[in-house]
């Protein structure tokens, strides 16, 4: 089962994605902030991180920038929330390198297809290293 870890400072957004993805067979745990985060980071090597943007303290592109400078968790990825709609948002995460990007607010299923779609994409970098 792919684990997944949730960081959002709104515990309402937390619950949602939480429902949605374990119906679909994913194991989520939750982080309000990016001092839960690298707590659970200390015990939790999940499979993918969904960052909000928009927190206290560290934003979510600081904790991303984090992330990618760690030797250990910047193989790690990461989709990047926000509520900006503005493209240049969305361009910024790519630029960062996150994994892919979602608006909020999104549709449920929408977040879904996401989540396993990057997977099936690692997946298959996955098996194609393993032929190289």
């Amino acid at each position: 089962m792919k684990r997944i870890i949730v960081v959002d400072d709104d515990k309402e957004t937390r619950e949602i994605i939480t429902f949605v993805l374990s119906r679909n067979g994913f194991e989520v745990i939750t982080a309000a902030d990016g001092r839960q985060l690298a707590a659970l980071l200390e015990v939790e090597r999940p499979d993918l991180i969904i960052l909000d943007v928009m927190m206290p303290g560290l934003d979510g592109y600081q904790i991303f920038n984090r992330l990618r400078h760690d030797p250990v968790l910047h193989q790690i990825p990461v989709i990047i929330m926000t509520a900006h709609a503005e493209h240049i948002y969305e361009r910024i995460s790519v630029d960062l390198g996150a994994a892919d990007h979602i608006t909020k607010p999104f549709h449920p299923l929408e977040l879904v297809e996401k989540v396993k779609g990057l997977f099936r994409m690692l997946s298959c970098e996955a098996s194609w290293d393993e032929v190289k």
